[in-house]
């Protein structure tokens, strides 16, 4: 795990960042404020690469994920104002707090390092981290009594993808447009009306 990729996930799972909004909602039994999913993935070059989806109650989530950038991170952040991110971020966060009498408390989120598993995990307004390992697979089934949560989690990482797609075709669009107007004939300018002679009074 790279220092970026920890650094944030470290953020996420602190709920004193969110000690400075004003009243923050609290779900469930557990009280949880914070939720979201570690999964893993394997590089062109063989090496474990982390990626973490996480929201709050308040609305706001982000995606973090290692690459093999110059900064080692990439990723999304947002929601908290609205639209679609927020609105799949607190559906997450009500599957979630549904979910948590399921998880099992524990003092640290693991790395998450097999590609086939997945963690899910949700922070209390106290600060207790309760966390559930699980196969992706049995994640997908819709039988399982963690699918509302997980689900949920890749709805939030696709609607972070469909406003990263709308912002792309805008921009190129724009840049088209920008292209064709660049290139388009421009019309001569027509000639000044060359300057008449002021009329001689008679004499």
């Amino acid at each position: 795990m790279n220092k970026a990729y920890e650094t944030m996930r470290a953020f996420w799972l602190d709920v004193n960042n969110l000690q400075h909004k004003k009243e923050v909602p609290q779900l469930g039994e557990q009280k949880i404020c914070v939720a979201g999913v570690e999964m893993a993935a394997v590089d062109t070059q063989g090496k474990i690469k982390n990626l973490m989806i996480a929201a709050s109650s308040l609305g706001n989530a982000s995606v973090y994920f290692e690459n093999n950038s110059a900064s080692g991170l990439g990723g999304f952040t947002g929601g908290a104002a609205s639209g679609p991110v927020r609105e799949k971020a607190l559906r997450l966060m009500q599957a979630a707090a549904m979910a948590a009498g399921r998880l099992q408390p524990a003092a640290t989120l693991t790395p998450q390092s097999n590609a086939e598993n997945v963690t899910l995990f949700a922070v209390s307004g106290q600060g207790q981290l309760y966390v559930q390992e699980l196969k992706e697979t049995d994640a997908r089934n819709p039988e399982n009594p963690f699918y509302p949560f997980f689900a949920y989690t890749q709805q939030v990482l696709g609607a972070f993808r469909a406003e990263q797609e709308k912002a792309e075709a805008a921009a190129k669009e724009k840049n088209t447009a920008a292209a064709q107007q660049a290139s388009a004939p421009q019309q001569p300018a027509e000639a000044a009306p060359t300057p008449q002679e002021p009329n001689t009074p008679e004499k």
